[in-house]
């Protein structure tokens, strides 16, 4: 799988980028270090996404990190995953099947898209029957892809949200029976389905941190209408995961993305789903994240995630 490549990647430490509307968060990993990849660096960049190539430029000068090979996220509403019948054609001609497939599916012109692929996993082996087909804006990709260049940083690949929670949900307990990683931004939430490293399913949700938190800390009964609909959203995503893919029941629920943990949302959402949940623990994964403040945390997740992405060369 190979999501919009600009370069052949092949190297030990990934700088990801992902930025957002009120800045840019940036993560670095080594994949060499001693016990596995390790989190060397990691920081959100407060700023207008106008100035986004100005603050990364300046960040990665002062660190010396232009040699490092660079993956960069686009936005959930820049690009459509779709999952459709895989074309009986040669894998040469793949991607141009492809784009006939989604024309239909997608909200915007096919010859304004870019398309790339992943197979649906299958536990026999065999051939998948169908597959995901990833379309984006062109304009959108080349917009991310030239704020990384103009900072200076040596991109590889722009990549997709749903594997940077794919990167972490394989370190999770949870993933080995399947693990449904939850992950709020501002205004949505997007949901994925892992199972041994294999990304079954994903859905984007009508609730972000602002409608979670807006109560505060604790969960109070205005918010329980928000929180039945999510629960319905959720359910309905985990009925379609065990139905369409042949799938047994997930083995928990991992919340992310909120600075500071909602009191009482887990247990609610365990208790109306009857599915283990808990909040991310990143300082368990990554024990130097320990010092730093929830916010950034929070809005560093998808970057860390898409810095665990192995495989990205030095320029």
């Amino acid at each position: 799988m190979r999501i919009f490549p600009t370069r052949h990647a092949r190297g030990r430490q990934t700088l990801a980028t992902c930025i957002d509307d009120d800045g840019c968060a940036v993560a670095l990993v080594d994949h060499a270090a001693p016990g596995g990849a390790a989190l060397s660096q990691l920081e959100f960049l407060a700023g207008d996404p106008s100035r986004s190539a100005a603050l990364l430029a300046r960040w990665v000068r002062e660190r010396r990190l232009g040699h490092v090979g660079c993956v960069s996220l686009v936005a959930a509403a820049d690009y459509s995953l779709v999952l459709v019948d895989t074309p009986e054609v040669p894998p040469a001609e793949l991607r141009a099947a492809m784009r006939w497939r989604v024309k239909e599916l997608i909200d915007f012109h096919i010859d304004d898209a870019v398309i790339d692929v992943f197979d649906v996993p299958t536990d026999d082996g065999r051939a998948a029957r169908r597959m995901y087909a990833v379309a984006a804006r062109s304009e959108r990709v080349q917009r991310v892809a030239g704020i990384a260049k103009a900072a200076g940083l040596a991109l590889e690949v722009v990549d997709i949200p749903e594997f940077a929670l794919r990167n972490l949900a394989v370190r999770l307990p949870e993933d080995d029976a399947g693990a449904a990683l939850l992950h709020f931004d501002a205004h949505h939430g997007l949901m994925t389905v892992t199972r041994r490293g294999a990304l079954y399913f994903s859905r984007r949700l009508d609730c972000g941190r602002e409608r979670l938190q807006q109560a505060g800390p604790a969960l109070t009964p205005a918010l329980e209408g928000t929180l039945d609909a999510l629960t319905i959203e959720i359910q309905r995503s985990l009925d379609f995961y065990e139905r369409h893919f042949a799938q047994p029941s997930i083995g928990g629920i991992v919340l992310a993305g909120l600075p500071q943990p909602v009191a009482g949302l887990a247990e609610y959402l365990q208790a109306q789903l009857g599915i283990p949940t808990r909040w991310l623990d990143l300082a368990s994964l990554y024990p130097a994240t320990a010092a730093l403040a929830p916010a950034t945390l929070a809005r560093c997740v998808l970057a860390i995630g898409a810095a665990l992405r192995e495989g990205v060369k030095a320029a």
